[in-house]
């Protein structure tokens, strides 16, 4: 029989390392570009954590992010180009364009959409090892077909910017759980 302190300490010890994957998402998401290879490798740390492979997070965790970098670099500049092309569109639809009580929705109901694929061509850029070119027909897949993932993912990235909204600090620690959250979801469908 397990003693309850023994269960504490180990939950204790699961949460701390995904604050510490957040920590070093964050770190390496310094230069913008580097995000998504940040959360793939965040996303593979998880992954390592949940079948047992003990290492040293912070060692592991470089060494996935180097590897996950190589198209995960061009994956961050299309997203930006996206992120920017959406803000332009946003604020046209909202300006000057007949029917923005149509377009906006629209276009807000189309980004969380695209953040939804991102956060999944992340998961699985890092977790299956897949090229990111193929991580992202593969995610868009899964998204089409498998709605209850797609919304928990979707439901994970609001909690996130809700987080982050109301105390921008968090900025620093929330991709640890939503790293989490998108190992949790990949292979639900």
């Amino acid at each position: 029989m397990r003693s309850v302190g023994a269960d504490w300490r180990a939950g204790l010890g699961e949460f701390a390392d995904c604050l510490q994957v957040g920590l070093l998402v964050a770190l390496a998401s310094v230069p913008v570009l580097t995000a998504p290879a940040a959360f793939a490798a965040g996303c593979r740390a998880h992954a390592r954590a949940r079948y047992g492979a003990v290492r040293p997070l912070w060692t592991q965790f470089w060494a996935d992010f180097r590897q996950a970098a190589r198209g995960g670099v061009a994956f961050g500049a299309l997203a930006m180009a996206a992120g920017v092309l959406f803000a332009a569109d946003l604020v046209v639809a909202g300006s000057v364009l007949p029917g923005a009580g149509v377009v906006k929705p629209a276009l807000w109901a189309l980004a969380v959409a695209a953040a939804v694929i991102a956060v999944r061509t992340c998961e699985v850029a890092g977790v299956r090892g897949q090229p990111w070119r193929r991580a992202v027909v593969t995610a868009a897949r899964a998204t089409a077909t498998g709605p209850r993932a797609a919304a928990l993912t979707a439901a994970a990235v609001a909690v996130a910017g809700v987080l982050v909204w109301m105390q921008p600090l968090l900025i620093f620690l929330v991709a640890g759980p939503l790293t989490l959250a998108a190992v949790a979801t990949g292979g639900r469908g």
